[in-house]
């Protein structure tokens, strides 16, 4: 998030009647800077920085970044929330092996797919799950013809 856009979410705040806390300083900064952590991740890093920040303080934090717009959440096919600055809509690559989460854009084709429906598109959200580069080396490789 570049300082135009963290000057944008200080005035939504703002405007929305909301302090600027420095937790809520150091919240948005840690999920800027950590994409894709969930609630307890984002405690345990903010809580090096200001020891006295509270697990129900980071969520009700999160619980107004989302609601205000700043930030959405994905589940990454885990059962509880992974957090992210909203930016651009991406794809999540996720490797079922290491939990890896690689951002990729999202291809131009389904746009233009929505388009021909007359669907006009709000947002995106896709993951795939699979094996990264790094974890798929890792896998002893089977013997040709041999079917496991």
């Amino acid at each position: 998030m570049d300082k135009s856009t963290r000057a944008d979410v200080v005035s939504l705040l703002r405007d929305s009647g909301k302090r600027i806390t420095p937790e809520r300083r150091l919240l948005l900064r840690v999920i800027e800077n950590n994409a894709h952590l969930d609630a307890e991740q984002i405690y345990r890093i903010a809580q090096k920085e200001r020891p006295q920040i509270g697990l129900a303080t980071v969520y009700r934090t999160l619980a107004l970044l989302k609601s205000l717009g700043v930030i959405r959440t994905t589940d990454l096919g885990e059962n509880h929330c992974h957090y992210e600055v909203r930016s651009d809509d991406h794809v999540h690559l996720i490797c079922s092996v290491c939990g890896l989460v690689t951002d990729i854009p999202v291809p131009s084709e389904l746009y233009r797919a929505a388009g021909k429906e007359k669907f006009s598109v709000q947002h995106t959200r896709f993951e795939i799950f699979g094996i990264c580069q790094s974890c798929t080396s890792k896998q002893p490789s089977t013997p040709e013809g041999s079917h496991g």
